[in-house]
C-alpha cells in the first residue's frame, strides 16, 4: 500500500476511535512529583512521583478517575426482512409481491470499489460504517450481511468482533482491512444509502426482476405460463418461487395429493446461487420436498457474464421438470418404504440442530398419532414430518431442510429403484 495511503488509513482509524464519545485523549497517571528527604541508601537526592492507577481507589476512598465504563459494541444496521407466504397465484401476481418488497427495502444500486484498501471503517449513529478514506462519499452503514462478508474477506471471526468493546472493534477491523493481502476489486451492493452486501468484483448482478423476467420468457417459450401456479413466495435475503403444475398430480393416498414443481430461489445479496430445484408439493399440507443438491438441482452462481445466466436460465426449466417427475415416482414409492430404527436415524441426522431434532421428533409422533416415537415407520411418513418441521424455520433454512427432505427420500427409496 503506498505510503500516502497507509498514512491516510492512520487519520481515519485515528478519527473514527476518536468518534466515539466514551474515548476520550490520553490522560497521565502521575501525581504531582513529591520531594523527599535523602535516603540513606542513595547518595543524591531523589524525587518520586506519587502513583495512583487509573481507577483505582486512593485514600479517601474514591476513585483516581472517573471516567465512564468500557464502551459496548458497535451494532450493524439491520438487513431486509425474511418472509415466506403460502400463496395461490399467478406467475406475474407473485413475481410483483418480490418485486414489491424488494423496492421497500430502499433504492438498489451497486458501487464498484477499485480497492477496499481506500476505505476505512468508522462509527456512524452507534452502527459500523465504511467511508472512503478520501472522504468523497458520506459514511454508509453497514447491514448484518454486509459486515459478515466484510469480515470473511479479511480472516476475521465475525461473532467474537461483533462483542468487542468500540473502540477495540474500529481498531481490530480497520488494522486487518489494511493488513489484507487482497487487492482485489470489490461491489458494494447498496440498499438506499446502506451496504447490504460486500461482494467480489466479478459479481455478476441478476436481481430479482431481471431473473423472474428471464423465467417468466422462459415459461412462454415452453407455453408453460398459463399452466403453472406459484404455492409460495419467499422475499428477504433469499427469494424463492414455488411454481406447481396443477395438471400433474399424483394421488398418494385416498384425499393425498402431490404435485410436480418447481423452486426458482436467488439472492440480491451474495447469500446464494441461481437455483431451479425439482420439487413435490403436497396439497394437504403444503409441504415442499425439494431435490437434494447435486440430484437435478440446477445452480448458477452470480459471476462472469450475466447474459450467460440468462441463456442457462431459460433452457434449464424443462430440464428441472423432467428432473421432479423422477422424484415424483421415488415419492410414489415411499409408501411402501419402512425406515426400520427411527431413533437411530433422527439421532444421525447431524444436520439438524437440538432444537430443530425436537421438533423433528414432535412432528413425527403428531403425524403417527402416537405419545413416543414409534419404533418403525414409513418413509412417506418420516419425510413428511420432516417436510412439516420445516415449515416454521426462515426461509432459507427452510428450503435446505426441504432438501434434506429429499435426501433422506432419495437415500432409502431411490436407492432401491
Amino acid at each position: 500500500m503506498p505510503d500516502e495511503v497507509v498514512a491516510r488509513r492512520g487519520f481515519a482509524v485515528r478519527d473514527a476511535l476518536a468518534a466515539i464519545d466514551h474515548v476520550k485523549p490520553y490522560e497521565s497517571t502521575r501525581g504531582p512529583i513529591e520531594h523527599v528527604p535523602d535516603s540513606p541508601h542513595c547518595g543524591c537526592a531523589s524525587a518520586r512521583r506519587t502513583l495512583t492507577p487509573r481507577g483505582s481507589m486512593n485514600t479517601h476512598g474514591t476513585t483516581g478517575r472517573t471516567a465512564s465504563a468500557i464502551p459496548g459494541p458497535l451494532h450493524t444496521a439491520a438487513d431486509m426482512p425474511s418472509r415466506w407466504d403460502d400463496v395461490e397465484l399467478s406467475f406475474d401476481e407473485a413475481t410483483d409481491r418480490i418485486i414489491q418488497a424488494h423496492a421497500k427495502d430502499g433504492a438498489a444500486r451497486d458501487l464498484p470499489i477499485g480497492d477496499l484498501k481506500t476505505w476505512a471503517i468508522a462509527p456512524y449513529d452507534g452502527t459500523f460504517a465504511l467511508v472512503p478514506i478520501a472522504r468523497h462519499h458520506a459514511p454508509k452503514p453497514l447491514r448484518s450481511t454486509a459486515f459478515s462478508n466484510l469480515m470473511a474477506r479479511v480472516g476475521a471471526p465475525v461473532e467474537f468482533i461483533r462483542k468487542l468493546p468500540a473502540p477495540l472493534q474500529l481498531a481490530t477491523t480497520n488494522y486487518l482491512l489494511g493488513a489484507h493481502d487482497d487487492t482485489s476489486s470489490a461491489t458494494l451492493r447498496l440498499r438506499g444509502d446502506e451496504v447490504a452486501a460486500v461482494v467480489s468484483g466479478r459479481y455478476a448482478p441478476m436481481d430479482p426482476e431481471e431473473l423472474l423476467s428471464c423465467v417468466r420468457s422462459s415459461l412462454v417459450r415452453f407455453g408453460l405460463l398459463d399452466d403453472v401456479r406459484v404455492r409460495g413466495v419467499a422475499s428477504g435475503l433469499v427469494d424463492n418461487l414455488r411454481l406447481i403444475l396443477p395438471g400433474e398430480e399424483t394421488v398418494l393416498k385416498p384425499g393425498d395429493v402431490s404435485n410436480v414443481g418447481i423452486d426458482i430461489s436467488t439472492s440480491s445479496f451474495g447469500r446464494s446461487a441461481i437455483h431451479l430445484s425439482p420439487m413435490i408439493w403436497r396439497l394437504v399440507c403444503t409441504n415442499g420436498l425439494r431435490s437434494p443438491e447435486r440430484r437435478g438441482e440446477l445452480s448458477f452462481r452470480h459471476v462472469g457474464d450475466t447474459d450467460r445466466l440468462r441463456a442457462a436460465i431459460a433452457e434449464a426449466i424443462p430440464s428441472a421438470l423432467a428432473h421432479a417427475r423422477g422424484l415424483m415416482t421415488q415419492w410414489q414409492r415411499a409408501v411402501s418404504f419402512m425406515i426400520e430404527d427411527v431413533q437411530q436415524l433422527v439421532d444421525s441426522m447431524r444436520e439438524l440442530s437440538v432444537g430443530e431434532k425436537k421438533s423433528f421428533e414432535e412432528a413425527i409422533k403428531v403425524g403417527a398419532e402416537v405419545k413416543e416415537l414409534p419404533e418403525h415407520l414409513p418413509v412417506y411418513d418420516l419425510v413428511n414430518a420432516l417436510t412439516s418441521t420445516a415449515r416454521s424455520a426462515v426461509p432459507a433454512r427452510r428450503l435446505e431442510l426441504e432438501a434434506l427432505a429429499g435426501e433422506v427420500l432419495s437415500r432409502h427409496v431411490g436407492r432401491a429403484s
